[in-house]
C-alpha cells in the first residue's frame, strides 16, 4: 500500500494507529505523537457482497499493516446504540443490564469506555466475532466508542460563553448531538437521519425539551459540510447563534483532510 515518505513502518513503534469501524465503512489513520507533519488517512466503504465481518477481515489482510507494534493502536466503534452512565452509578459487572435498560435483547459484546474526565462511562455493544477478530489481529488494541473523544473535544473547545450549547456532528448518515449547560454535559445521543427537514424539526424538539433559548444559546455544527449547510439554512430563521466547529489538532492537516476526516478521528489528534 502507498504511505507517505515520512512514515516508515519498519519503525512502527513511532506511530499511533486509529481504526474507525462505521456501519457502512472502514477507515484508519496513522500519525506520529512527536511529529505534527506525519499523518495518513484512508477510508473504504463496505458493500453488500461480503458480510460486515468478512469485509473487515479483507481490509485487514489486504493492507497487512495492522498487526505491527504501534506506539498505540485504537479502535473506534461508530454506532447509535450506547448509553451514558455517571461514574458513581457504574458497575462493571452490570454493563449488560445497564445497556439493556435502553436497548433490549442486545446482541454481541457489551463494552464500556470511560470519559477522559472520568465523570461517566459510555456503554455500547459490538459484534462478538468482529471484536474477537480485532483482538487477535491487532497489537494490544484499545476499543472506544466514537462519542467518547467527540464529547471531550466539544466540552474543551475554546468558544464564547453561553449558558447552554448544542453541538451536532454529521457523519455516516448519522447525527451525534451533544448538549451542555454551563459546560456540564446534559445529553449525548446519535441518531440515524439524513432528511434536512426532519433534522431541523428534531433539533428544535431537543431545544424545546431542554429549555434552550433560541436568541441567546448556541448551536454548533461539524462534520459533513453539505449537511451542515443545509441544516443551517433551515434553522437560521429560528436559532440566532449558529456556528461551524473546527477542531485544532496537534497534527497538521490539509484543508482537504479537515473536510474528509471524520470529526471523531480529528478529536483523537487533539488530545
Amino acid at each position: 500500500m502507498f504511505l507517505p515518505e515520512n512514515i516508515d513502518l519498519a519503525n512502527s513503534e513511532n506511530y499511533n494507529l486509529s481504526i474507525r469501524l462505521a456501519p457502512n465503512g472502514f477507515s484508519f489513520c496513522i500519525n506520529s505523537p512527536n511529529d505534527p507533519s506525519v499523518f495518513y488517512f484512508q477510508e473504504t466503504s463496505i458493500g453488500t457482497k461480503l458480510s460486515y465481518l468478512e469485509s473487515i477481515k479483507k481490509f485487514v489482510f489486504d493492507l497487512g499493516i495492522f498487526s505491527n507494534n504501534f506506539n498505540k493502536s485504537s479502535v473506534f466503534v461508530v454506532s447509535k446504540n450506547y448509553t451514558l452512565v455517571p461514574d458513581q452509578f457504574f458497575d462493571q459487572n452490570l454493563t449488560r443490564e445497564l445497556f439493556n435498560f435502553n436497548f433490549h435483547a442486545a446482541e454481541g459484546i457489551i463494552l464500556d469506555d470511560i470519559s477522559l474526565n472520568h465523570e461517566f462511562h459510555i456503554v455500547y455493544n459490538i459484534d462478538e466475532e468482529v471484536h474477537s477478530f480485532l483482538l487477535r489481529h491487532l497489537s494490544y488494541p484499545t476499543l472506544h466508542h466514537h462519542s467518547t473523544l467527540l464529547i471531550y473535544a466539544f466540552e474543551n473547545l475554546e468558544r464564547g460563553c453561553s449558558e447552554k450549547e448544542c453541538f451536532i456532528d454529521f457523519h455516516d448518515e448519522y447525527m451525534t448531538v451533544v448538549c451542555f449547560a454551563n459546560n456540564k454535559l446534559l445529553t449525548a445521543n446519535t441518531f440515524a437521519e439524513t432528511n434536512t427537514f426532519n433534522i431541523s424539526y428534531f433539533v428544535m424538539g431537543i431545544w424545546n425539551k431542554l429549555g434552550f433559548d433560541q436568541n441567546t444559546d448556541k448551536l454548533y455544527l461539524s462534520g459533513n459540510i453539505e449537511s451542515q449547510n443545509k441544516v443551517e439554512g433551515e434553522l437560521k430563521g429560528m436559532i440566532r447563534n449558529i456556528e461551524s466547529v473546527e477542531l485544532s489538532p496537534i497534527t497538521t492537516l490539509t484543508e482537504e483532510q479537515k473536510q474528509k476526516v471524520p470529526t471523531d478521528l480529528i478529536a483523537t489528534l487533539c488530545v
